[in-house]
């Protein structure tokens, strides 16, 4: 709640992110009596490769979505506008980490694995993986449902992107990849000029409109809304499977 009185966002979320980790510290040492990496916070150098590989396929991911809604016609897309100033760039890039370690961490490190710890007394490891798979996700869905023109179509979607987030986690019970793929799909969509979770594009590279059903293109709450969004998050599922078979990372089925 004291954050909330502070009056600027980049000191906001790294206060809620240094107060997620030391919770999550206390609970896994009193509470749950845990190891602490249990819940995807990994450091070591495997974890900063997988945060950079992350980055890497969020950047594609949404580039690929941008031509995509281009070539297609159902984005209008204006001429490149003058580059942002290299110190906003690093400081959004900043934030948008802050998020992406703020919310992999309680939604999918936290909720996940907890709901999926409770329900093994009762329920067979397949059944608990389910549930815990689809209600953290639609929880993380829930959570954006007071940002700017959300409704249950953009819910639901938003719930889709969660699992994609998940699934990297519950194969390399690792955040890295996870971390960097929502880092780089929420900084990489308002650079380019999309409208991203409700928030208009301020300072991007191109000025984009939709030309299409808000079905598709998402509307004013942007690809994540829509189907673009949706193929957005399939293709970076693909790519994320690619390299984790690639090093060799499996998962009983």
């Amino acid at each position: 709640m004291p954050l909330i009185m502070i009056n600027n966002s980049y000191l906001q979320f790294f206060g809620a992110v240094l107060i997620l980790i030391f919770g999550l510290y206390l609970n896994s040492k009193y509470l749950d009596k845990r190891d602490f990496s249990g819940y995807g916070l990994v450091f070591k150098k495997e974890t900063f490769t997988h945060l950079c590989i992350g980055i890497l396929i969020g950047f594609i991911s949404v580039l690929f979505m941008f031509f995509i809604g281009k070539a297609t016609g159902i984005l209008l897309v204006s001429d490149a506008k003058s580059i942002p100033h290299i110190e906003l760039l690093l400081l959004f890039a900043l934030k948008m980490l802050l998020v992406g370690i703020l919310e992999e961490t309680f939604f999918r490190g936290y909720l996940f694995t907890t709901i999926y710890d409770g329900l093994l007394s009762g329920t067979t490891k397949n059944q608990a993986f389910w549930i815990s798979f689809v209600v953290s996700s639609a929880l993380f869905g829930l959570a954006h449902i007071s940002t700017s023109n959300a409704s249950i179509l953009s819910t639901i979607f938003l719930s889709i992107n969660g699992m994609v987030w998940c699934i990297p986690f519950v194969i390399t019970k690792n955040l890295g990849l996870s971390i960097g793929l929502h880092t780089a799909w929420n900084f990489t969509q308002t650079q380019i000029g999309f409208t991203m979770s409700g928030n208009k594009a301020i300072h991007s590279f191109y000025r984009i409109e939709d030309n299409g059903f808000a079905l598709l293109t998402g509307g004013e709450y942007g690809p994540e809304a829509g189907v673009l969004g949706l193929i957005g998050f399939m293709f970076m599922l693909l790519l994320s499977l690619m390299y984790l078979r690639f090093t060799k990372k499996t998962v009983a089925q």
